[in-house]
């Protein structure tokens, strides 16, 4: 019997080369060649975005989709390959030339990096360099050469370094996408023999004939021609735990896309058996690529570009309202417009940090590398610094917070023992049974090896190994000695119908052929008559009997365990040997044996890994379509709190203000679709929080590409990892831990930047206004101000290597304008103080008063500018006492000296003439270092103060 049916489901001869009498070209013009528009969005409107420049017509596509899916289905096998116009040999060379000239490559929509000539565009044309620019025009017209070469040099400097590193970047980007290659095996007519060759994925196209196989992915979308038990997991699409079945056979019932009995999905992938289809979409006609399309159309704000936008704007904003009052101080008090122009310019070079850009790119390049060293490559840099703002982690379960590697966690009878029949029978299933086995059945047939074997008593490496295995998605064979003696008669495959399967195997010692029927508990007893009883005869099964058994599944159940039963029936030995088995006549009369149930273990690092992002200030949400039971034990195991959990039906029925209060207050959301995990991480952004989503699947890329951090894993689907910002080389919640830290480094060293910068520079205008209403002549030198911002900007170079205080690691740090603010406020003018300090030293006590000694002044208050600002560095970068309880970085010190040292040194150098400097007598330095000293100290005491104030420093 068995010989009979799987003669009827035979393939292909074994033999790739079979002889045709055509040439395969397949000519005939394919029925859905592609329209001008090009691909289209299919689920636009269920996400409630809206796509620019797209007919009306297009955003039903989802409909579409479900016609064209319907119609294909219900096409016969010689309907479908003429529709498509291939011989089932496969197509010609000549013809697969031509399908790519008219379909193009099979490549779905993706986001392109920005060509290297716009980079360097944008580079030149960044406001900092356009003010910039405007100078170095004005100095020309003054015919200020000097001035005009080094604001020239500073916007070279400027727009080179930013244009290397964002080109480097961007060439990053297309390094990791070509690492990620995909072959599939097609059949080609290749003169006039039928044969089996390997193409690049990009390379198929509607018409090509494939071969199926267990642990292939779909090319495109297929149509089933021929199959033996294949089974597809849809999950990456669905979420659904379970594969489905696919077959060949015509249908006309009314399905839904993933419903569709005989077509497989691009991205989906077989698990088991082996069949034959046909390509009839590729690219951006395939129904991934509008999922895909949604993602490169729909951009999204994340929290950095929107702290950098702010940043911006604030200083744009001190510049527009102080520097004109710069100006018309100065015009009045010298009369010299011209100059007065050209000092006010310079002062809104000097308030904003113009080397931003390359100290930004600087950190986040040094960040990028340093958490490569660590399992995490980095696909878009601005994600390193939202990684340490994070403060909500979106997780799904499986191989998170699970090891994905599901296991065998009892087998018991009715009375709730352990019952060794019910694990000998499910091994015997498992075993014997020629369809799906899936990966409850390698948990079994394992841990039976691992037990029974002769020899594997102690279970050490045979279980290791036939659990990595199972892990890795690869059957599991039993051990032969074990099922010797036994031969499989018949079998009623498993279906989603049914869900069981039965096997008939004849035993030794002649006694009557036995079946074993496994599966849902629900559907195994319908099948059941009686219920085996320990050491005695088995009792009829009541309906009570049938309830407690029910009740017995809901306990296990709620434990988060997955439930299958086991039944038997054997047959009289009396049967002749030719009879035919039929499952509606002989899978009755079951005697109900009991219960195995399984676990996918927690990861035994995941409850640590979990309370030091608890630690660190980061709260975990799981998001998950498992069920609810399941996911709850797993996050009760590893530490999360379950007493706020809900369900994707639940969050459905809620009113949009109720959405938002379950989304913030729940911990775990089962059952969810894709887009209720979209719409999860978008009412959590909106919440103000700053989101990271970590998932592998197409279910899961709306919602990565919706997340300020998009996190996925080197085995993730496509699509995940083309939506995704960073990509995990392990999936493990302690490598984003690390990455969380290396992120806060990152964001930590940029603050100090823009904060120290900010504010020194806004004290700087200050010390202008009073200087230019105090002073006959301009307080600096145009040229001497750009010089001294070139120098302090270098002196910065090496911030990105500076070290970070472990306290300021321990909580997330949101871009906040509102703590730049405070801090340029409250900081800023204590520079002036001192500014004012040194003018009246040099004013009264050295009595620089006048034009003959402007020189002499100007540079006074450039040196004692300079050194200031790159020391203060030293005071912000730490809440400690800097030198005594908290030492910078080597880098960031020595850069720090060699400056100041330059600084001091430029009066007395050749360059003095050029730069309208003087040489300062010894009695200056007294003045320099009481102001310095005097600086520091208040310093000291005004960071108290603020940290006692705002309860916050950086």
């Amino acid at each position: 019997m068995v010989g009979k049916r799987e003669e009827k489901k035979r393939l292909l001869s074994d033999d790739s080369s079979i002889t045709i009498n055509d040439d395969g070209a397949g000519g005939a013009k394919f029925a859905d060649e592609p329209e001008k528009d090009g691909c289209t969005t299919g689920i636009l409107r269920a996400l409630g975005l809206k796509e620019k420049k797209k007919p009306k017509k297009d955003m039903n596509k989802e409909k579409e989709f479900n016609d064209k899916f319907r119609e294909i289905s219900m096409l016969d096998k010689d309907s479908m390959l003429n529709r498509t116009g291939s011989p089932l040999s496969g197509l010609s060379e000549e013809e697969v030339k031509r399908r790519l000239g008219v379909y193009g490559k099979n490549v779905i929509a993706q986001v392109k990096p920005i060509s290297w000539y716009k980079l360097l565009f944008v580079a030149f044309t960044h406001p900092f360099n356009i003010v910039l620019t405007i100078i170095a025009t004005v100095s020309i017209a003054t015919q200020d050469y000097a001035t005009f070469a080094v604001v020239m040099f500073m916007v070279l400097l400027s727009a080179v370094l930013r244009f290397y590193e964002e080109h480097k970047s961007s060439k990053a980007f297309i390094h990791l996408k070509s690492l990620v290659k995909t072959t599939v095996t097609v059949l080609r007519t290749i003169k006039g023999v039928s044969t089996e060759v390997q193409i690049d994925i990009e390379d198929v196209v509607p018409g090509d004939i494939v071969p199926l196989k267990a642990g292939d992915v779909f090319p495109g979308d297929v149509r089933i021609l021929e199959s033996n038990s294949l089974f597809v997991s849809q999950s990456s699409l669905t979420g659904e735990f379970l594969p489905v079945e696919k077959g060949p056979d015509a249908s006309e019932e009314q399905t839904t896309i993933f419903d569709t009995p005989n077509v497989g999905i691009m991205s989906t992938n077989i698990v088991s058996g082996s069949g034959i289809g046909v390509v009839f979409d590729t690219g951006c006609r395939t129904y991934i690529s509008s999922i895909s399309e949604i993602l490169t159309s729909t951009q999204t704000t994340n929290a950095f570009d929107v702290g950098v936008k702010k940043v911006a704007y604030l200083l744009m904003g001190f510049g527009v309202v102080l520097v004109p009052i710069v100006i018309v101080i100065n015009g009045l008090t010298t009369h010299d417009w011209v100059d007065s122009t050209m000092f006010g310019l310079s002062v809104a070079v000097g308030l904003t940090p113009e080397m931003l850009p390359m100290i930004l790119n600087a950190n986040l390049a040094k960040g990028a590398a340093d958490m490569s060293k660590k399992k995490t490559i980095v696909k878009q840099l601005h994600s390193i610094q939202n990684m340490g703002a994070m403060d909500i982690l979106c997780s799904d379960k499986t191989g998170t917070l699970t090891e994905d590697n599901v296991r065998l966690d009892s087998y018991i009878g009715g009375d709730k023992k352990e019952l060794a029949d019910v694990l000998r029978y499910s091994f015997f299933n498992s075993s014997f049974q020629k369809g799906l086995k899936n990966v409850l059945d390698n948990s079994i047939i394992s841990y039976y090896n691992n037990q029974f074997a002769p020899g594997t008593a102690d279970g050490s490496n045979k279980n290791h190994h036939e659990q990595e295995a199972i892990g890795h998605g690869a059957e599991v064979k039993p051990d032969e000695r074990l099922i010797e003696g036994y031969a499989l008669v018949d079998e009623f495959p498993f279906d989603f119908t049914r869900r069981r399967v039965s096997i008939i195997l004849s035993q030794p010692e002649s006694k009557g052929n036995l079946l074993i029927c496994k599966g849902a508990v629900e559907e195994v007893l319908s099948c059941c008559t009686h219920l085996a009883v320990r050491d005695s005869e088995p009792i009829l099964l009541t309906p009570d009997l049938k309830e407690q058994m029910l009740s017995i599944t809901n306990e296990l159940n709620v434990d988060g365990l997955r439930v299958l039963s086991v039944a038997t029936k054997v047959f009289s030995t009396d049967i002749p040997s030719d009879y035919e088995y039929d499952v509606k006549n002989d899978e009755g009369g079951l005697t109900f044996y009991g219960f195995l149930s399984f676990i996918d273990p927690p990861k035994s690092d995941c409850a640590g890994a979990i309370e030091m992002l608890r630690g660190n200030g980061i709260e975990i949400k799981v998001l998950t379509g498992d069920n609810l039971a399941v996911a709850r034990k797993i996050c009760k195991d590893v530490g999360i709190d379950t007493t706020r959990v809900i369900s994707g039906i639940e969050l459905e029925n809620a009113s949009p203000e109720e959405f938002d209060e379950l989304v913030e207050r729940c911990t775990l959301f089962a059952k969810l679709t894709p887009i209720q995990k979209y719409n999860v991480v978008k009412a959590l952004k909106k919440h103000k929080h700053t989101v990271g989503f970590l998932g592998d699947g197409v279910n899961d890329a709306l919602a990565l590409r919706e997340a300020d951090i998009g996190i996925s894993v080197d085995t993730a689907t496509n699509i995940a990892k083309d939506a995704s910002d960073i990509i995990l080389l392990e999936k493990s919640l302690t490598v984003i831990n690390t990455a969380v830290r290396t992120g806060r480094i990152t964001h930590a060293n940029t603050i100090k930047y823009i904060k120290m910068a900010a504010s020194s520079n806004f004290g700087n205008v200050f010390s202008m206004l009073i200087a230019s209403a105090w002073l006959p002549f301009i307080p600096l030198k145009p040229l001497q101000m750009l010089t001294q911002n070139l120098l302090y900007d270098f002196s910065q170079i090496s911030i990105p290597w500076d070290n970070v205080d472990e306290e300021y690691l321990k909580i997330p740090h949101p871009w906040s304008v509102r703590s730049l603010f405070k801090f340029m406020v409250f900081l800023g003018p204590i520079s002036s103080i001192f500014d004012v300090g040194i003018f009246s030293y040099m004013w009264w006590y050295l009595g620089w008063t006048t034009e003959v000694t402007q020189s002499s002044f100007q540079t006074g208050w450039y040196v004692e500018g300079l050194i200031t600002q790159v020391f203060i560095v030293h005071m912000i970068r730490t809440v400690k006492v800097p030198f005594i309880q908290r030492w910078a970085s080597w880098q960031l010190t020595v850069n720090t000296v060699i400056i100041a040292a330059i600084c001091i040194a430029i009066p007395y150098t050749p360059l003095s003439p050029y730069l309208l400097m003087e040489k300062l007598p010894a009695m200056y330095y007294p003045g320099l270092a009481s102001t310095f000293v005097g600086y520091f100290l208040l310093t000291q005491i005004v960071k108290k103060i603020y940290m006692a104030v705002f309860g916050e420093w950086l």
